[in-house]
């Protein structure tokens, strides 16, 4: 029972027994006790229902604010997920391009590549030609490097197949290479050429 109903409770109580020893009639008194008695039992009901329906107001509002915070938590995992998955997505689709990209940069050189050997080979197969006709003292030297330009052939073919699988980091390199590989076999052409006039 809160102090302030007890304090009134009391006070009824006092004004009661006051009022019963000027009264000389014990019915009188009881009665009397007995009504403030009913009437401290209605104000203290009356202030228990108070509180209880204060309480589960507040309950209420408690369990609104708990509900809340919750869906809050749950829209914000959810777009915090959303957000993931984009940006996976979106690194899957800059890795993919990526590898294409790759994948054509490789086709590219090696074409270009395979290119200029078709063309070495060309003149090859000319010098090739001339060759037959040219004179004993020349074609044993031509032959000699005939030789060579089968080994020079030989590496290049090696260096076009490293473009099948050279990664990014490797493509620089492995282009270098081919191209000096390729003026190699330029210079001993110009040499086969310079001997057979």
């Amino acid at each position: 029972m809160p102090i302030r109903q007890r304090i009134w409770a009391g006070f009824l109580v006092s004004s009661v027994l006051l009022g019963a020893t000027a009264c000389s009639d014990e019915k009188e008194i009881a009665a009397k006790i007995a009504a403030v008695q009913k009437e401290a039992d209605e104000k203290l009901k009356a202030a228990e229902k108070t509180a209880n329906d204060k309480v589960a107001a507040m309950q209420k509002q408690l369990d609104q604010m708990k509900a809340d915070a919750e869906a809050q938590a749950a829209k914000l995992k959810s777009d915090a997920d959303e957000a993931i998955a984009k940006a996976q997505g979106d690194a899957e689709a800059q890795a993919k391009a990526a590898e294409d990209a790759l994948k054509k940069a490789r086709v590219a050189y090696k074409a270009e590549g395979l290119q200029q050997l078709a063309q070495l080979n060309k003149q090859v197969q000319e010098l090739a030609a001339k060759n037959a006709k040219a004179s004993a003292k020349v074609k044993p030297l031509v032959q000699k490097q005939m030789k060579d330009i089968v080994k020079e052939q030989q590496q290049i073919a090696k260096d076009l197949a490293v473009f099948d699988k050279a990664a990014l980091d490797g493509l620089g390199p492995a282009k270098t290479k081919l191209l000096q590989d390729l003026a190699k076999m330029k210079q001993t052409i110009a040499s086969m050429k310079a001997k057979l006039g």
